[in-house]
């Protein structure tokens, strides 16, 4: 009888429980997925090495892992055709694209594009083409630059053709084939500028 008189007690404790497990890590999700907007907003997006180890590469170029000019884990790229060759699909080169996340907090803004760049070991690399890329900017995105000094970043500025953008491809793509012309892509950095007036989607 004692446990009849306690059953609503008990299944309203359940119900309670069950709740609280599925609210909590959602609500703990919202408040990160929070943070990380307002990080984005407020620091720009890092693509270091653990992002780069990863790089998206198009036909044409070439990336692997390899110990770089500072004697830790570097990403080296390297072109086997050159850009613009009419025996390949046109790509972005080496590139890293945005999520979906991110690319909601970026779009309808300029861009600033840092890439730190250096000339690969055992390489004469001088020159890179570094391009950003969304919907309405194509092959016509790339820059040819001379490779900086050390820790001296190469930067673009994109402002974007429409706010709503399908995607944001961040490229680079060595001037010289092979391994003469490897190049050591260190980080790519995004950051939000002043927004855009918005024209036709």
């Amino acid at each position: 009888m004692l446990l009849r008189l306690n059953d609503p007690v008990f299944y309203s404790v359940c119900a309670l429980s069950i709740a609280a497990m599925i609210f909590l890590p959602l609500m703990m999700a919202g408040q990160q997925q929070s943070q990380r907007v307002q990080d984005i907003i407020d620091n720009g997006i890092e693509a270091g090495f653990d992002r780069l180890q990863t790089l998206v590469t198009g036909p044409g170029i070439i990336s692997s892992v390899m110990i770089g000019t500072h004697g830790t884990q570097s990403v080296i790229v390297k072109a086997d055709n050159q850009l613009g060759d009419p025996n390949i699909t046109p790509s972005a080169g080496g590139f890293v694209p945005l999520t979906s996340r991110e690319l909601d907090v970026v779009q309808g803004h300029v861009l600033r594009v840092s890439f730190y760049v250096e000339t690969a070991p055992s390489s004469g690399a001088d020159q890179v083409h570094v391009g950003a890329f969304q919907r309405g900017i194509g092959q016509n995105g790339w820059q040819l630059r001379d490779i900086p000094e050390a820790n001296e970043p190469i930067i673009l500025t994109m402002t974007p053709p429409q706010c709503d953008a399908e995607y944001a491809f961040f490229g680079v793509w060595p001037a010289a084939l092979g391994e003469s012309g490897a190049i050591q892509l260190d980080r790519i950095r995004i950051e939000m500028l002043e927004p855009v007036e918005c024209g036709e989607q």
